[in-house]
């Protein structure tokens, strides 16, 4: 978790409410990523959680990659001193982001184990016709996997090739 260690690190947040709201510190170490710390929260609105990551130590100075479909609690985030962004979304971003997490290690700290429940538990859609597995994520508990591909929208290349998902804990 020392700051010193990485190359540059960022704060990423998927929201949620009913479903969990996932706020991830992450740390970016020659090209690998490090799950520093989390804060996994469900019924928590969007004052509640600036207070409590402001609590846990989160650095505000970081940039914070958000889900650009809640432009208000982004506002929110911002009016409050963060530096928080919605991440632009476009037709196939989704897997440009897996596939460019496929070719990272993944490292998550023990202190993150919703992060790591999620990651263990990712699975992909299957073709009904074919019965083959499609590149599409299945979108259900996935909050910190979306916390996760919005952390490296700033540094990931769109035409980098498909491996598999190397996570450490």
């Amino acid at each position: 978790r020392s700051p010193e260690r990485f190359d540059h690190r960022v704060l990423a947040q998927d929201f949620g409410f009913n479903h969990a709201n996932a706020l991830g510190e992450i740390g970016f170490k020659d090209g690998d990523l490090y799950v520093c710390r989390e804060l996994y929260l469900f019924e928590k609105d969007t004052a509640e959680i600036i207070a409590l990551a402001e609590k846990a130590g989160f650095d505000k100075r970081l940039p914070m990659h958000c889900d650009s479909a809640e432009p208000d609690r982004i506002k929110m985030w911002a009016t409050a001193g963060w530096r928080a962004r919605g991440v632009k979304k476009e037709p196939g971003c989704v897997k440009a982001q897996i596939d460019y997490l496929k070719q990272r290690t993944i490292y998550i700290h023990p202190s993150c184990p919703n992060t790591a429940k999620e990651a263990g538990a990712w699975k992909w859609k299957k073709d009904r016709v074919t019965g083959k597995y499609t590149d599409e994520p299945v979108e259900v508990f996935d909050d910190a996997m979306a916390m996760l591909r919005y952390s490296i929208e700033d540094v990931r290349n769109p035409h980098s090739a498909p491996t598999a998902f190397q996570i450490k804990m």
